[in-house]
């Protein structure tokens, strides 16, 4: 067909109203690639959300955000409840019967139950098995009832804050990023591994400016209480048992009986024989120790001669309920009184010398406490010992010379206070310890305090496993047995008043439970 026939048919064909077929063609083949760019397009947009929506979760800000628990009328995050959990957490790891508790920090805490010893330490009542995960979240649920209460309290008394406040929470934030720093964590991380992953620098600070405001409060009301002497020799008086102490000596004879193991390293538990035979000659021994003893031989070296026999003594006995303190706290008990005791399995010859309340005065003390942290070091370095020794000799220095720093200066307990706010690794402000009494520190710091030739005003450089303390002496304060009166009628009375400011709040979980533990 020529070209001009062709073009003639395709003007016939547009002028009958028909699509061009090549126009068509063209006009589809745009629409696919139109439609295959709006398609990749909205997949393109599809990613982006997904993968801020996957950002937005790791980051835990969606989780931290819900809403956990309903107190009364005020609403906790999961992020503010999981500040509690492992606040409670915290206290629990940090007490000093941890280890006793049976706890394994490695595994998960809700396959964990309390056994009974922990139970006993943590106040737990009840014979139900409760979880790790329940014990804490209960605690965390009871201390934020308790937090809401006092806050409240607080408000309505007109409590605000003070520059006294500021200080200690500025000090408390300052010693968390020193603590991070020493961990080799951030400030930011270090809070998440102390408090949980959902919980921010920013919602710590805020729990903490509570925390500050809620610890003046109640030092608020625990510093205006106070007592006569009347009232505090009335109280004695009338619980006597709870504050006199117990001062005798003894010997333990053990009956007790051990496994043994086979000639195949098997164990071979006592026989009821052997057992017999055990506390027999526990008796045995008591009784022959209790003969010499009252014809004049000395109870320490008695104890020498027994293989199964361990010497004890008591200086501050307390009123606990064991076989050898209730015969101690008898009320016909005299002095140089002696018998020979059994508890069931051990025999004991016990001597009794006086009961009676504790009159030796506590006393006050400063001190700025260079610490000796070998946590840095290698133990299983071969150069771990000289590694130590170099460290402590860098911090004994250290301590001379702010020692010597004093010396030089105005050399008065105020300036002391200033070094110790300047330079001590302890946190009471100016270093102050007041009413110590014996036994509270350890024991070259207690020895140094109590020395019978300490006098006002003297100074030294005493080493412990803590580190060096450079002390001052400021003298002494009030008898123990008063101190521990006073303390407990204020105890009560702070019992007493918190309790009276808890108020029966209501608490409904939320969704957000679910991300706290």
């Amino acid at each position: 067909m020529s070209a001009s026939r062709e073009k003639k048919n395709r003007q016939a064909f547009n002028a009958s109203g028909a699509a061009d077929p090549k126009a068509v063609r063209a006009a589809e083949e745009k629409a696919k690639q139109r439609k295959s760019s709006i398609l990749y397009g909205s997949i393109a947009v599809v990613f982006v959300i997904v993968a801020v929506l996957v950002l937005l979760w790791n980051s835990n800000v969606i989780q931290r955000g819900k809403t956990a628990l309903t107190v009364g009328d005020e609403t906790y995050t999961a992020a503010q409840v999981q500040y509690f959990y492992h606040a409670a957490y915290n206290e629990v790891r940090s007490s000093n019967y941890f280890s006793y508790m049976g706890l394994d920090t490695k595994k998960s805490l809700s396959s964990q139950t309390l056994s009974d010893t922990a139970k006993a330490l943590l106040g737990v009542t009840g014979k139900d098995s409760i979880t790790w995960d329940k014990y804490l979240m209960d605690k965390a649920q009871s201390n934020i009832k308790s937090n809401q209460s006092l806050l409240a309290a607080a408000k309505k008394e007109n409590f605000t804050w003070t520059d006294a406040m500021q200080s200690d929470y500025d000090k408390l934030i300052s010693t968390v990023k020193s603590s991070a720093k020493t961990a080799g964590y951030s400030y930011k991380n270090y809070v998440k591994a102390m408090y949980g992953t959902l919980v921010t620098t920013g919602l710590f600070e805020d729990m903490a400016k509570d925390s500050t405001l809620v610890t003046a409060f109640q030092n608020d009301y625990l510093n205006k209480l106070s007592y006569t002497d009347e009232e505090i020799g009335k109280y004695y008086q009338d619980n006597k048992s709870t504050f006199d102490v117990a001062a005798y000596d003894y010997i333990r004879f053990s009956g007790a009986t051990s496994a043994t193991k086979d000639e195949n390293g098997n164990t071979v538990d006592a026989t009821q024989e052997q057992m017999d035979a055990a506390i027999a000659a526990a008796k045995s021994g008591a009784e022959a120790a209790l003969a010499r003893l009252q014809s004049g031989e000395d109870l320490e070296a008695i104890a020498k001669d027994y293989d199964i026999a361990s010497y004890s003594s008591v200086t501050d006995g307390s009123k606990s309920g064991d076989t050898l303190s209730a015969w101690a706290f008898d009320a016909s008990r005299t002095a140089n009184d002696s018998a020979v005791l059994n508890d069931g399995t051990n025999y004991y010859v016990a001597l009794f010398h006086s009961i009676g309340r504790q009159e030796y005065n506590t006393v006050n003390v400063r001190h700025i406490l260079i610490r000796v942290d070998s946590t840095s070091l290698d133990s299983k370095s071969d150069t771990y010992k000289a590694d130590l020794e170099k460290l402590k000799s860098e911090k004994k220095a250290e301590a001379e010379k702010i020692y010597q720093e004093w010396k030089d200066g105005a050399a008065t307990e105020d300036s002391f206070a200033e070094l110790a706010d300047k330079y001590s690794a302890d946190s009471p402000e100016g270093g102050l310890y007041k009413q110590v009494y014996k036994g509270q520190m350890v024991t070259a710091f207690n020895d140094w305090c109590f020395d019978s030739a300490r006098k006002a005003g003297d100074t030294d450089i005493v080493e412990t496993n803590y580190g060096y303390h450079i002390m001052y002496f400021i003298g002494q304060d009030l008898p123990y047995w008063q101190v521990r009166v006073t303390n407990t009628m204020k105890n009560n009375a702070f019992n007493e008043w918190t309790k009276s400011l808890q108020q029966d709040y209501t608490v409904t979980e939320g969704s957000g439970m679910k991300y706290v533990a």
